[in-house]
C-alpha cells in the first residue's frame, strides 16, 4: 500500500548528496559540539524526511550500518544508534501513510511530538539510571530549534525533489 508521495524516487545524484552528507554530519560530531543543538536530532531529522520519498530494505541496511558506525565513533552501545535512526525512519513512514502527499502539518506534528516524547525519555533515563539531571532550558532551546530546522529543511527538500522530477 503505496502513497502517492512514496511513489517518488529519489535519482541517483539526489541519494548520493543524502548519503555524503549524512555521513558527513555523523563523521564531524567528534569536532563539532554544541549543548543546544544535538547533532543526532538533525540525523533523525534527514531520516524522517527522507523516509516520506522513499521506502526500500536498502535504505533500512544503510541507515542501521550508519547507526552502527556512529556508535563506534562515538563510544555509544551498539545499537543505541541504529534503534534511533530507525525509529525516525520508522516514524516518517508512518506519518507518510496517515497524513498523504499534501499534509505538512500533520508531518510536523508527527515529528514535534516524537522529538518531545524521546527528549522526555531521555531525561527519565538519564536521571533514574546516572542520578543525572538534565537542563530544561538546553532541551527546550533543542526542541525549538529541531522545528525550526525541519520547517526550513522539509520546504527546501520538498522544492528541490519537485523541481527534478
Amino acid at each position: 500500500m503505496k502513497t502517492q508521495s512514496s511513489l517518488i524516487n529519489l535519482n541517483n545524484f539526489q541519494n548520493s548528496i543524502f548519503h555524503f552528507l549524512f555521513i558527513f554530519i555523523l563523521s564531524s560530531q567528534i569536532i563539532v559540539t554544541n549543548s543546544y543543538l544535538n547533532i543526532l536530532y538533525i540525523l533523525g531529522l534527514m531520516i524522517f524526511i527522507r523516509a516520506e520519498y522513499e521506502y526500500n530494505w536498502k535504505l533500512i541496511l544503510l541507515v542501521s550500518f550508519y547507526g552502527l558506525y556512529q556508535d563506534t565513533l562515538l563510544g555509544f552501545q551498539f545499537g543505541f544508534s541504529s534503534l534511533f535512526f530507525l525509529f525516525f525512519f520508522f516514524l516518517g513512514q508512518i506519518s507518510n501513510l496517515v497524513s498523504g502527499k499534501g499534509s505538512f502539518l500533520i508531518n510536523l506534528y508527527f515529528f514535534s511530538i516524537s522529538v518531545v516524547l524521546l527528549s522526555i525519555f531521555e531525561g527519565f533515563f538519564l536521571f533514574f539510571s546516572y542520578s543525572i539531571v538534565i537542563d530544561f532550558y538546553k532541551v527546550f532551546i533543542n526542541l525549538i530549534l529541531m522545528i525550526i530546522l525541519f520547517l526550513f529543511t522539509k520546504r527546501l527538500f520538498n522544492s528541490f525533489v519537485s523541481s527534478n522530477v
